[in-house]
């Protein structure tokens, strides 16, 4: 079922006239929705479905949707457990669950298939998960893909939350109640590499006041399998481009790039100097690649 707006997003909440709530398995999706199914002249317009990183939203699109909705019929939930998409389960978030609440959800749109998949972090990864249990979309864009270990901050910071006591509702409540109140977020936000302004931080402090976002960006953290992604990488039949960010301290570049050229040889590879969250602390640079993308120039086309 899908309702036109929801009054669980904040006031003065990035593109919150775009915002439906849409109800699938077990979960109340947010979702952002930009753009017309078909053109003006009745064509259905090419599907981009927009996936944010752990810890994220739909807002880290807020920047690029608008422009990306001149050509496709444009697509950007809150994942499972993050932002404001209310999750009535406790399962382990790994990528093959989501997988399947994703296709959950694109069923519930009456979306048979994404032509365009863009997918930032951990939405890269899932992207490419996706790919392989249903109809895999003609292209995939990852944005920093979250295909290597993570970085020493996570594994001072946050690692020790992982655990099934830590990711409780509980631990997620008392979380929630006292970071807003410490510097972490700001250190967080810093160790990506990524100038953010004051308003882009507010937006991310916000969203680690609600225990959900807490517990599920944890829970999705400690149920990633990557290896087991790459094991089955070959399989994959999209078109791969991917953005290497030269000074992401989260995937770090030269790692990250040992990774595609073993696991994804025909992968495209666009290195740009900036950090983890790119596309938000740069938009410009970032539409213009999105669209370079998802948009190709035609043979025989001027």
């Amino acid at each position: 079922m899908t309702h036109p707006s929801i009054d669980r997003i904040p006031q003065g909440w990035p593109l919150r006239g775009l915002s439906q709530s849409v109800s699938a398995g077990k979960l109340d999706w947010h979702v952002q929705v930009a753009g017309s199914r078909h053109t003006p002249e009745g064509l259905a317009k090419p599907i981009a479905l927009l996936l944010h990183g752990t810890g994220s939203s739909a807002h880290s699109w807020a920047e690029l949707m608008p422009a990306l909705a001149s050509s496709h019929w444009v697509i950007a939930p809150d994942l499972p457990g993050h932002g404001f998409t209310i999750s009535h389960q406790s399962e382990p978030l790994s990528l093959t669950l989501i997988t399947h609440m994703l296709a959950e959800l694109l069923h519930a749109l009456e979306i048979k298939q994404v032509d365009d998949l863009v997918g930032h972090s951990a939405g890269a990864t899932l992207g490419l998960q996706y790919s392989l249990l249903y109809p895999a979309p003609q292209r995939i864009l990852g944005l920093n893909p979250s295909l290597v270990s993570l970085p020493s901050f996570y594994h001072s910071f946050l690692a020790p939350l992982i655990n099934p006591i830590a990711t409780s509702s509980f631990v997620s409540s008392l979380i929630a109640d006292f970071l807003p109140y410490t510097s972490m977020i700001d250190r967080l936000l810093d160790s990506t590499n990524s100038k953010l302004n004051g308003i882009q931080r507010e937006r991310y402090k916000l969203l680690f006041k609600e225990k959900n976002h807490i517990n599920g960006s944890l829970n999705f953290m400690a149920a990633t399998d990557i290896p087991n992604l790459l094991a089955h990488a070959h399989e994959i039949k999209s078109e791969l481009t991917f953005l290497v960010a030269r000074q992401d301290s989260w995937v770090r570049k030269d790692e990250l790039l040992a990774v595609i050229q073993r696991y994804f040889p025909q992968a495209r590879v666009i290195q740009e100097d900036g950090g983890h969250l790119f596309h938000e602390a740069n938009p410009d640079t970032a539409l213009a690649l999105i669209q370079s993308v998802i948009n190709p120039v035609q043979p025989g086309s001027n």
